[in-house]
């Protein structure tokens, strides 16, 4: 009864971690660089759902889609307005001036946040969804608890079509594997970032709003997450989405089964001891044939007739 119930709520907190990550890994993957300022999409996620659901009033369904479009453009200002010009740049220059505006970025909306909505926690309740459960094995999970998890598993569905079978997608995948070889097959390289960024920022605020509908909202919400997020997207790989949703998965089933017997001090400890294991089993067993899949993903952009042309 208790190992089910522990891999029921892994499963749940597994799905806020694999899409926050999953969104990380996006724009990672792409441009090469962590967004420093990632969490603070996922906390502007939250606020814009708390905004539109608890203080405007409006159904739940709108307060997703409010907060998709809005930290969607807000992906696209930043993407085009801030970090493009730093993109003709020697590669130095990019490195540490995406890092540290990314950086910059957080705390100015991390401040912005507790401006408007102040510093004490606030929390999102959906009464009918939190009111009606299913229980099966003898665990009880909450309508909201079962929607978070479907929600999720939706998401990874879309976006798994999005990536494979769409241009757009394989010009993604090609840039990951090799930028220079994809640029000379005809993929847009500038288009193919601004779309990344807003796809990571939009995917980042549906994460925002499941963790708003289960947990508690402050300015510095997602801080911690981010941690986690690199720690899911360097076991999952670096800019794959479904290995970012494996590890996601992985890390909220351990972390629900690691409570039964360690204090949380040691299990954030652990996750980094799991991480240094895992680099050395890497440089252990280096996988050589990688290196490949990049011409193979630009010759598939070419076939489906080019990408943002």
């Amino acid at each position: 009864m208790v190992l089910l119930e522990s891999l029921v709520n892994g499963l749940i907190q597994g799905s806020i971690y694999a899409l926050f990550a999953a969104s990380f890994t996006i724009i990672f993957g792409v441009m090469d660089i962590p967004n420093m300022g990632h969490a603070a999409l996922f906390a502007g996620g939250a606020y814009v759902f708390y905004q539109v659901t608890m203080l405007s009033g409006l159904p739940w369904p709108v307060g997703i889609v409010a907060a998709v479009v809005v930290i969607g453009a807000l992906g696209a200002i930043v993407e085009r307005g801030l970090l493009a010009p730093l993109y003709d740049r020697s590669e130095s220059e990019y490195v540490f001036g995406v890092i540290l505006l990314t950086l910059g970025l957080a705390r100015i909306f991390e401040r912005a946040f507790a401006q408007i909505w102040g510093h004490e926690p606030h929390s999102v309740s959906l009464a009918g969804l939190q009111r009606g459960s299913l229980e099966a094995f003898g665990v009880s999970v909450t309508t909201l608890e079962l929607l978070v998890v479907v929600f999720s598993i939706a998401n990874f569905a879309v976006l798994y079509w999005l990536i494979n079978y769409t241009n757009t997608g394989l010009g993604l995948q090609a840039i990951v594997q090799d930028r220079d070889l994809a640029r000379l097959k005809g993929v847009n390289v500038s288009r193919t970032f601004l779309v990344a960024f807003v796809l990571g920022s939009a995917m980042a605020a549906v994460a925002g709003v499941m963790n708003a509908a289960m947990f508690s909202l402050t300015p510095d919400m997602g801080a911690s997450l981010l941690i986690k997020a690199f720690i899911v997207v360097i076991l999952g790989g670096i800019g794959r989405v479904l290995g970012a949703a494996v590890a996601g998965y992985a890390l909220g089933v351990y972390e629900a089964f690691a409570i039964l017997y360690l204090s949380s001090y040691y299990i954030y400890a652990s996750e980094f001891a799991i991480l240094i294991l895992f680099f050395l089993a890497k440089a252990v067993l280096l996988d050589e044939g990688e290196e490949n899949l990049g011409a193979v993903l630009v010759d598939r952009v070419r076939g489906l007739r080019g990408v943002a042309r």
